[in-house]
């Protein structure tokens, strides 16, 4: 092995953990979307239905955009990995909280996961991704942050509302 090749890794290398890293967030917008479906069949409110469902569509949307590129460098969307483990997860106590009934509890459950997944497109932000990438990430994370916020904001006023 040459010093040269030992100090950058090669190119594979350099696409494997592309292709990690996408993975990973792959699995994360699978995760909003199933938890976002789980809410939209959870909840009695029309307006609120409608809300989660676009955003399930949207996590779907994300998935196959990253998908994409996970193919484009040679890697398989579907392969699990080390990528589940990458990131913290979301949406572990949405049917316990669906099953409470409570809008504020399901807002801030939904708020918690989006705070997470806030975080992992940070983090993979501040890694070397390839530029035409990146800024396919950076909507993403932006229309996440824009999602996070509409469900704080909601979650907020509903706790003011409800408020003794």
């Amino acid at each position: 092995m040459s010093i040269e090749s030992s100090i950058s890794p090669s190119v594979d290398d350099m696409d494997k953990q592309l292709i990690e890293i996408l993975n990973g967030l792959i699995h994360l917008c699978h995760d909003a979307h199933a938890g976002y479906m789980k809410a939209a069949e959870g909840i009695n409110s029309s307006a609120y239905k409608t809300m989660f469902a676009e955003y399930a569509l949207q996590r779907g949307r994300f998935a196959t955009q990253l998908g994409n590129f996970v193919e484009d460098h040679g890697g398989d969307p579907g392969d699990d990995g080390h990528a589940m483990n990458m990131f913290i997860r979301g949406w572990a106590n949405i049917i316990p909280v669906l099953m409470g009934g409570d809008y504020g509890a399901i807002f801030a459950e939904c708020e918690r996961s989006e705070d997470a997944a806030k975080k992992a497109y940070e983090c993979v932000m501040e890694k070397g991704i390839p530029k035409d990438i990146f800024p396919v990430i950076e909507q993403q994370y932006e229309q996440i942050t824009e999602a996070h916020d509409r469900i704080h904001n909601l979650r907020e006023a509903y706790y003011l509302e409800h408020k003794n």
